[in-house]
């Protein structure tokens, strides 16, 4: 590839007639990794490193992957370094058509390989092999004169620094560093100055540059566009973080499979989601295929998934919270199993929404709640009788709950029958408080009453087989750690609320849970985050009602 001309933190292919391996050496930076950190000296002092300069670059190698190491804890990233000070007879010519190469070549031939490009693909090679690592890379740091001061080539195999580091002196060496090394993953720049722009599919996720400086209206302060310490909401997907989850996990019994395989959405720590399934027809109910999903959305702070009815056996259909913007997207129920595009559905939002599909209509609305970023919640409809499936503008519903930190929607079966389809019930937490509210055959939503206190995360809530008319079960995180357990005892006069009941202590602090009443003897099915773990657990349905161990599944 033809070199890139950009300013600083220039993005640069290999030069031309020199083949990448067929084996990427730096796919996506999770795993070990090898760096050779070569340190090229020349024949005269100006161009030679003192012993003090010589451990200035090291350390500041060390600082700006370790950066990248306590970003991304779940990256599991580790570093081998492989440090070579070679010190070489060519003298500097700031007129060669080739500045790296006059040094170089000459560099990769006293290391013992070919002396031209291809050698340093045969040392990242190496460097592998030797430490056993995932990937690996190098990076050269000299005082010869350079075309630029820092560069790279996307995906590998080497950077290139001056150690007087232009204006940033060596004392930043660090931030440029660790911004080259985002090159060698897979990052574009996103400067101005780089001709960058907004669109492209960059990265083992393929996502846009969404915070390139010359074309997005709310670019970032970032590593790839100023070498901050700080990563825009792409960057991550960019440089392939996949492992982690964050936010709420969502948890759904689907219509796949004999039995009704569980699948599950979670955030990943950093971009997109995570789906991960229950294959209920195997022994041992295996979890499986973990995989990442929608990583060009950027950072997911919270989601709710449904299985819709609308096609056999049904899509997944997902609504996203990014910032205060709502997204939405779906996985056709075909032999594809493909998920596609979000698309934008509302600003405005805050805290965790909940969507069901509800009984209204010929084939059941969409029906949405979600925080709205000051007081109450915001209602919103999807009409799936109506060509293009149009979505109603958010309402604000139930602002006298103040400020609203996640709700949980059914429709329940009370006034269900006739010409009722039954109501909308939801429990919003508001500030550790857990409250009940309504929506009947009027329309008009109706707070009920506050049944616990205590919490420190989003309630569930569920309709159950138990009882004549069909309980409502809520789980929720304790402030006190681990969870607790209500339920509405729906047949007694005055719906009344049990008391609370605390289960999987064990966890510690839990920050988000899911459940669903699931087919196997009824049992509720729960699933907790807990850091960047996730956890399952379950109720059995009969004798004391014993909730079982939770047991890590991701």
């Amino acid at each position: 590839a033809t070199p890139i001309a950009t300013a600083a933190g220039d993005q640069t292919g290999e030069p031309v007639g020199h083949a990448a391996p067929a084996m990427p050496t730096s796919g996506f930076m999770e795993g070990s990794i090898a760096i050779g950190l070569v340190i090229v000296e020349g024949p005269t002092a100006d161009l030679q490193f003192t012993a003090a300069e010589r451990t200035k670059v090291v350390a500041e190698v060390q600082n700006g992957l370790s950066w990248y190491a306590t970003t991304n804890p779940a990256a599991d990233l580790t570093f081998s370094y492989d440090i070579r000070i070679v010190r070489i007879s060519t003298p500097a010519n700031p007129a060669a058509a080739d500045l790296e190469a006059l040094w170089r070549d000459s560099a990769m031939g006293q290391l013992g390989y070919t002396p031209n490009f291809d050698g340093v693909y045969e040392f990242v090679d190496d460097l592998r092999e030797f430490h056993g690592t995932r990937w690996s890379y190098c990076a050269f740091v000299t005082k010869y004169p350079l075309s630029d001061f820092a560069y790279s080539s996307v995906g590998g195999p080497r950077l290139v620094l001056s150690y007087d580091n232009d204006g940033w002196g060596p004392d930043n060496l660090d931030r440029v560093f660790a911004h080259e090394t985002g090159h060698i993953f897979g990052c574009p720049d996103e400067y101005a100055a780089s001709g960058c722009g907004c669109g492209g599919a960059w990265g083992r996720f393929g996502a846009p540059n969404g915070n390139c400086d010359s074309c997005a209206p709310d670019s970032m302060t970032c590593l790839m566009r100023s070498n901050s310490f700080e990563m825009c909401r792409y960057t991550p997907s960019h440089i392939g973080w996949g492992r982690g989850v964050a936010g709420n996990p969502v948890l759904v019994q689907g219509d796949f499979g004999q039995a009704g395989n569980f699948e599950l959405v979670v955030p990943s720590a950093f971009a997109g989601m995570t789906h991960l399934w229950r294959d209920n027809d195997a022994p041992g109910l295996p979890w499986r295929e973990p995989t990442q999903i929608a990583q060009a959305i950027g950072r997911i702070d919270a989601l709710t998934m449904i299985q819709s009815r609308l096609a056999a056996p049904g899509a997944l259909e997902v609504i996203a919270r990014t910032g205060t913007s709502l997204v939405f997207l779906w996985r056709d129920s075909g032999s594809s199993l493909r998920w596609h595009e979000p698309t934008q559905l509302v600003n405005g939002a805050a805290g965790m929404p909940s969507l069901i599909h509800s009984r209204f209509g010929r084939l059941g609305t969409f029906e949405l709640l979600v925080p709205a970023p000051d007081v109450g919640l915001l209602y919103l409809s999807r009409d799936n009788d109506v060509a293009g499936y149009p979505w109603s503008r958010p309402v604000l519903v139930a602002a006298n709950l103040g400020r609203v930190d996640s709700v949980s929607l059914i429709q329940s079966s009370f006034g269900a029958g006739g010409l009722g389809a039954g109501n909308l019930e939801a429990v919003a937490s508001v500030g550790g408080r857990l409250v009940h509210l309504y929506r009947a055959d009027d329309g008009l939503w109706r707070t009920s009453v506050v049944f616990a206190e205590g919490t420190a995360g989003n309630p569930v809530l569920v309709q159950s087989q138990f009882g004549r008319i069909g309980n409502f079960e809520v789980v929720a995180p304790s402030a006190a750690g681990g969870l607790v357990h209500l339920w509405r005892d729906n047949d007694a006069s005055g719906f009344p609320w049990s008391a609370p009941r605390v289960f999987a202590t064990e966890l510690g602090h839990v920050d988000t849970v899911t459940m669903i009443q699931s087919s196997f003897d009824r049992h509720l099915e729960v699933v907790a985050r807990v850091g960047d773990r996730l956890y399952a657990m379950a109720r059995t349905s009969s004798g004391t009602f014993d909730w079982l161990p939770p047991s890590r599944i991701f």
